[in-house]
């Protein structure tokens, strides 16, 4: 046998012994490297991609330096996230287990939503006597699920080389962009981009309006956490899941600056930018660099493209961690969720959206859910994990214990920061039409799961039995 079989053989001997220690048994298969995985969550994060799709929201309740110094401390906070995460991952490398299965539901139909929105944007571009409607909207939305389900189902196989291809998109789109941009548009200054602060949302106390803008800064920087939801589908998981998700944090947080102040520089005036028809000011900016109608459609496809492609990784991420939830019978359903074909690998977590409606909060309602999910673990290892821990009981990826403490802090006063103003109206007075509901949706969730897990989940629930001695530890 080969040394390079050798090593293979003894890699999945190792994983499948370290999930065994966890309490479950191997039954998908390792097909995702590092490179494979890393791309996935930089496309299902889509970092300058989002961006693009959300910063009205910070323009408009503080303007370009909003954006700027919110998205500086959404990165940096995120990478503590990521850190935390990763230290608690690497010690439990399994599919699922703390992530919360609505925040990865919503975080999905959110990219599938911008791209219907973006579609008609591109048709009210092209066509000014189009006009939308929302049951057309919808249409769309429904396709990009349908088409994402299908690539999760029909092509399981392909899609860790299909996430590369996104990933190679991802990057070459943002660098064609930045270099159109930066040739063909006009500048504005220095200032305008750091310093002049404005405020449009009604908001009296500037302070509080900055802060309801962290929406346009924190959502960009979601979805890093598929690494864990895929643990068990690639090799020496201890390791590559935390490199995973501090590498895609890191390089997606850097790209998201670096595109962040192109744009800002490149912004008309804010007025007319909020005031787009298409409803997202990036297709007026690419349009004032270009002049050309069929260019700025060429350019912004890239956003949409990848947008799409989110879809289908979030769908994957999502179907996992639904499935791992299954496997411990705690969900609805559970004996049909988690069972995995050995053949077809079917996934079958692209039947997670029964609701279509209050969209106005899923933004919102994505932070909040995926926040709060990776908050309570956060906690949890900080007060129980790490003070009953002893050295060998750590993955591979261990922080010095004071490093570790402080970005676990930092991590939590951030994803509390960030939750609490989630939950505010972008506009002020508050209306029906423009309250946020996403402290709603969250609280049903809730009651939903509380409801099932009290009347049916208890009973019959299964703790995974986490063995220490099992073979090879």
């Amino acid at each position: 046998m080969a040394a390079s079989d050798l090593k293979h053989t003894y890699t999945n001997q190792f994983d499948n012994d370290q999930l065994a220690q966890l309490g479950h048994l191997k039954e998908l298969r390792r097909d995702y490297s590092i490179w494979s995985l890393a791309s996935l969550c930089l496309c299902l994060m889509a970092t300058w991609e989002a961006l693009s799709t959300v910063i009205a929201t910070a323009l408009t309740t503080g303007g370009a330096p909003c954006l700027f110094f919110n998205l500086l401390a959404s990165v940096v906070c995120s990478i503590a996230i990521a850190c935390s995460l990763g230290e608690i991952a690497s010690i439990y490398p399994t599919a699922g287990e703390w992530i919360n299965v609505g925040g990865q539901i919503v975080l999905t139909a959110s990219a599938a939503f911008a791209v219907a929105l973006q579609i008609q944007g591109y048709i009210i571009l092209n066509n000014d006597s189009y006009i939308p409607e929302r049951w057309q909207s919808l249409l769309l939305y429904w396709a990009i699920l349908v088409y994402g389900a299908a690539t999760n189902i029909w092509g399981a196989r392909i899609l860790p080389t299909a996430n590369l291809v996104a990933g190679v998109l991802h990057l070459v789109g943002l660098l064609a962009i930045v270099v159109f941009l930066g040739v063909m548009s006009p500048k504005n200054t220095a200032s305008f981009v750091f310093t002049e602060v404005s405020n449009s949302s009604g908001w009296s106390n500037t302070g509080v309006s900055w802060l309801v803008g962290l929406l346009s800064a924190v959502f960009p920087i979601l979805g890093y956490d598929a690494a864990c939801h895929l643990a068990e589908e690639m090799p020496r998981a201890s390791r590559n899941v935390p490199l995973a998700m501090i590498g895609s944090v890191t390089v997606n947080g850097v790209l998201g600056i670096g595109y962040c102040i192109i744009l800002l520089f490149c912004t008309g005036p804010l007025e007319t930018l909020l005031a787009t028809p298409t409803g997202f000011p990036f297709i007026r900016i690419f349009f004032d660099a270009t002049q050309s109608r069929v260019g700025t459609t060429l350019l912004s496809l890239t956003i949409t493209l990848i947008a799409i492609a989110a879809t289908s990784a979030g769908i994957t991420s999502t179907s996992r961690t639904f499935w791992a939830f299954a496997r411990d019978k705690a969900t609805p359903f559970d004996r049909y969720f988690s069972h995995v074909n050995h053949t077809s690998q079917v996934l079958l977590g692209f039947i997670y959206l029964g609701n279509t409606t209050a969209f106005n909060a899923i933004l919102s309602t994505a932070v909040l859910g995926l926040y709060a999910s990776y908050l309570v673990p956060i906690i949890y290892f900080m007060v129980y994990g790490r003070p009953n821990f002893v050295t060998h009981e750590y993955g591979v990826f261990k922080m010095p214990k004071s490093l570790s403490l402080g970005l676990n802090i930092l991590a939590c006063a951030w994803l509390v920061l960030a939750m609490v103003f989630s939950t505010f109206p972008t506009y002020m007075p508050g209306t029906p039409q423009n309250m946020n509901y996403s402290s709603v949706v969250m609280v049903g969730w809730v009651v939903l799961g509380g409801a099932y897990y009290f009347t049916f989940g208890r009973k019959k629930y299964e703790v995974p039995v986490v063995d220490r001695e099992a073979r090879g530890f």
